[in-house]
């Protein structure tokens, strides 16, 4: 009883904290709840308050062009997009680390000794409010009151200016960030997606030659460290800007995109355990990257049974009784993605367990008379039909599988007596459907 009660004190406590915090949470682009999503939450340091509708305009700017440009434009329903209102003392940032501002965040340039470079120096306010109104999230680019040329990316973080270029920067950022990917220009080594030591066989090696894919030096000088490593293009927006991704970085970003987001939001039936006792539509709720490149495919025993159908009716009809599984497969296709294993590891499948219980003799469907006799039920080496009142016309006997497929068929020119050889049949539940002129007179689920 004490825990549980310091358990709710802490949960109030919790709660009242946010509710006092001077941080509000806005929202450029929601897509739906962050476990499904890749989170972006725009923060800026160095405006003052009265310059926080710059802020505003500028950050739904670049989040407008953000989206622009593969492979960003192919899966921005992936994304949720925030930002928060810091207000600043002094307006700007500070030109060394060691000539700070006083701006929130104390984002300063010449950080690590690179000029054009601007990052944080407060990392526990960025914490704190980040702790405040999202806590979890998956890019967070700190936008500076500047009109410099510059930006740095790693880990969850960009921090770039306002400088013409931004747009640019913050995409070559988002490579470091959500990609992981080294800069294609020298500035250090590491191993990453578009980085290495070792050519024989390159980690790229699925993309070579295509679109101008290869193993390129960052030196041509042995002398210099860059000679042992190697870059996967010449001009890649993580060399230069203004440039697209090359295949090997739009493949890395495609990877973490789907490593930080699902494409099933939701299926029905929400039971994993189905009685059959009627017909059942089992769904999906999908999301589709732009153009769909999601493949879809509905498994019952391990056979396929639809394709690229976002819903599935399984009819009683058509499953024997017992014990069965229905799986439905969903992996993204995408061309921009050569990556072995790929669609293992971003693939989401879906297994419903599905129980018949067992019927015996014979169960009328949808089209019946007592104008017929059919038997014997259950049959065994024939199954006959005929017509109380003869007509003397054609009558064509068909008897179908579980699946639907014509396992025996037989026309006759008087309707008195058809009878269907089955002695060759395995035991099981069949369709039998009975025409005359082209049209469904009878038809029953019958069993041998």
């Amino acid at each position: 009883m004490k825990r549980a009660y310091l358990v709710f004190l802490l949960l109030l406590a919790t709660i009242i904290g946010r509710a006092q915090s001077p941080y509000h949470l806005d929202t450029l682009h929601y897509a739906g709840d962050s476990k499904y999503f890749v989170d972006i939450v725009y923060l800026g340091d160095g405006f003052k308050e009265d310059e926080l509708d710059s802020f505003v305009e500028f950050v739904t700017a670049q989040n407008d062009q953000f989206f622009d440009k593969a492979p960003w434009r192919n899966y921005k329903s992936m994304f949720n997009v925030f930002y928060v209102k810091t207000a600043s003392n002094e307006s700007g940032a500070g030109m060394t680390p060691d000539e700070p501002i006083d701006n929130i965040f104390g984002v300063c340039f010449g950080t690590s000794g690179v000029d054009r470079m601007p990052w944080p120096t407060k990392w526990n306010k960025v914490y704190e409010v980040l702790r405040a109104v999202k806590p979890d999230y998956d890019m967070v680019p700190i936008v500076v009151n500047s009109q410099k040329y510059g930006g740095g990316g790693g880990g969850k973080f960009i921090c770039f200016s306002m400088e013409k270029n931004s747009i640019e920067v913050l995409r070559h950022e988002s490579g470091h960030s959500l990609g992981g990917l080294a800069d294609e220009y020298w500035y250090k080594g590491r191993e990453a997606a578009n980085m290495t030591q070792q050519i024989d066989p390159v980690k790229w090696n699925r993309w070579m030659n295509i679109n101008g894919v290869g193993t390129y030096r960052h030196s041509d000088n042995e002398e210099e460290e860059g000679y042992s490593w190697y870059r996967p293009h010449q001009n890649c927006l993580m060399r230069y800007l203004n440039r697209e991704y090359c295949y090997v970085c739009r493949e890395a970003l495609i990877e973490n995109i789907h490593a930080n987001s699902k494409n099933v939001l939701s299926y029905a039936p929400t039971d994993q355990a189905v009685n059959l006792d009627d017909d059942v539509t089992f769904s999906l709720n999908l999301l589709k990257p732009d153009p769909n490149t999601l493949r879809v495919d509905w498994f019952m025993d391990e056979k396929t049974v639809a394709h690229n159908q976002e819903s599935y009716v399984l009819k009683k009809e058509n499953v024997d009784a017992g014990s069965h599984q229905l799986m439905v497969l969903v992996e993204d296709t995408t061309l921009m993605v050569r990556k072995s294993g790929h669609t293992t590891l971003h693939s989401t499948s879906i297994k419903w367990d599905v129980t018949v219980e067992a019927s015996t003799g014979i169960e009328t469907l949808t089209v019946s008379s007592n104008d017929y006799r059919v038997g014997p039920l259950p049959f065994d080496t024939s199954l006959d039909f005929s017509n109380k009142q003869p007509q003397q016309q054609e009558t064509r006997m068909v008897l179908l599988d579980k699946m639907g497929k014509i396992v025996v068929s037989a026309t006759f020119q008087d309707d008195s007596l058809c009878s269907l050889s089955t002695a060759h049949l395995p035991q099981g539940v069949y369709i039998l459907c009975v025409y005359q002129k082209g049209k469904l007179i009878y038809k029953r689920k019958v069993s041998k």
